[in-house]
């Protein structure tokens, strides 16, 4: 195998399952910012699914269980060109989802309306909050 060939399958193996970039921005003491780009193998709802795991995570992180989502956003940009064995030369881009959140304690009014990053995780989520943010749309 050319080692162009070699590099570029290494390339699409990156985008398949290296696929995931996470930031959390602090707004407030009870607000954050959760921005993710996720490869286009991903899609907008693997980007989604990363970004919610990643609130979940980062609430229970904060000493809370509970939370609402009080801004939301998706989208895609443009990140590059890459070459296909299947189709030559193609645009790639990224999926964008961008949440801002805000962490309930007991005593607030919405708290029994609030989302539970616990359940949110699932069953085993002390295991899943202990591999911490996810890297990939799986």
């Amino acid at each position: 195998m050319s080692s162009m060939k070699l590099a570029l399958a290494f390339a699409a193996t990156l985008t398949v399952f290296g696929c995931v970039e996470t930031s959390i921005q602090p707004l407030s003491q009870n607000t954050f910012k959760v921005a993710t780009v996720a490869a286009p193998a991903c899609g907008a709802a693997g980007a989604r699914k990363a970004a919610f795991q990643t609130v979940a995570i980062e609430v229970i992180r904060r000493g809370g269980d509970r939370f609402i989502v009080l801004g939301d956003q998706s989208g895609s940009q443009f990140s590059g060109l890459g070459y296909s064995a299947y189709g030559g030369f193609a645009a790639y881009s990224s999926n964008l989802q961008d949440m801002v959140i805000r962490v309930l304690s007991p005593d607030d009014s919405e708290y029994g309306n609030g989302l539970s990053a616990r359940e949110t995780l699932g069953p085993d989520w002390q295991e899943v909050y202990a591999s911490g943010a996810p890297d990939t749309c799986e």
